[in-house]
């Protein structure tokens, strides 16, 4: 049984380190890109999913609140990330606290 839960927390531990890994080497290549020409074009044809997606990145959240780059889409990009790995957080501090020891 201390086997199966040793297994569990260096699976855990691995995971973190990936998941925190993989969010600073994006935010590594976003700072790299950032105001290059690098930066990838947003297609502004007048289908609907193109018009949404000008919307989101054209909100205050993206371009006035959350504004560590110049391009909104790497904001918003930031901004599911971080929600994202705060859910994980979450969810792995729940399951920890309730998990039979």
């Amino acid at each position: 049984m201390i086997s199966i839960e040793k297994t569990h927390k260096i699976n855990l531990a691995k995971r973190w380190m990936i998941t925190i890994g993989i969010f600073l080497i994006v935010q590594l290549i976003f700072i790299a890109v950032d105001g290059t020409f690098l930066e990838p074009n947003i297609n502004d044809s007048e289908n609907l999913f193109a018009r949404i997606a000008r919307w989101i990145l054209d909100l205050k959240l993206f371009t006035k609140w959350i504004a560590l780059y110049s391009f909104p889409f790497f904001n918003m990009f930031m901004t599911i990330h971080v929600i994202a790995i705060l859910i994980q957080a979450v969810h792995d501090i729940i399951s920890s606290m309730f998990s039979k020891n």
